[in-house]
């Protein structure tokens, strides 16, 4: 009881920085395994920043090394991204990707490997170049977010690929959280890179 209880007050007050996130990761949930919603439902279903967070972040983690998470990470990033450019209030998910769940102590596991950069990055963001995280180049964002998310399932066949672009994920998520227009610049450059690099490898 008490554990859902903190969920939901995470639910309700959305995090407001990269460690936050990280933490309402972490208490997601009440059982043993961790659901995609138990995830979603942790940061709350209004704010895209940090519904884009979730999943980038699990990709960019060890997580990201079990079969079918950069493709699971990646269609659900697909969903989230593409209601933001439509300009939905409230995400939704179909129930075969809101289902699918991980061991709770693998989730633990892979956060903490995140907790030292995050914690760095927390220190180093501010509002800053405000304009670019708001709309219509918001919607923008989410747009690129989409595409890279698209380009997610072929990419879990090259060791890598996918983990570096879901970072530019999180960095376009993280900027919307923080407001913060140098990392939409970072993460524009980590995605041409990133695609440029998985897709010519595919080639």
């Amino acid at each position: 009881m008490a554990q859902t209880s903190k969920t939901s007050d995470m639910a309700a007050h959305p995090p407001e920085n990269l460690e936050q996130v990280l933490d309402a990761i972490a208490e997601a949930g009440d059982g043993e395994d961790v659901s995609v919603a138990d995830l979603l439902a942790s940061v709350g279903g209004r704010s895209f920043g940090p519904t884009l967070l979730v999943p980038s972040l699990l990709i960019v983690s060890p997580i990201s090394g079990i079969p079918g998470v950069p493709t699971i990470g990646g269609l659900t990033i697909a969903f989230i991204a593409g209601q933001m450019v439509i300009g939905r209030h409230h995400i939704w998910l179909p129930r075969f990707l809101l289902s699918r769940h991980v061991g709770r102590s693998k989730l633990r596991k892979a956060l903490k490997t995140l907790r030292p950069a995050a914690r760095l990055m927390d220190h180093l963001i501010k509002p800053r170049l405000c304009l670019l995280t708001s709309k219509p180049l918001s919607h923008a964002i989410a747009a690129i977010c989409a595409a890279i998310a698209l380009a997610m399932p072929p990419l879990e066949l090259i060791p890598f690929a996918s983990s570096a672009v879901a970072g530019a994920v999180a960095l376009f998520g993280l900027a919307l959280l923080a407001h913060d227009g140098l990392l939409v610049l970072f993460g524009i450059a980590v995605t041409g890179l990133s695609l440029y690099l998985g897709l010519g490898a595919l080639l």
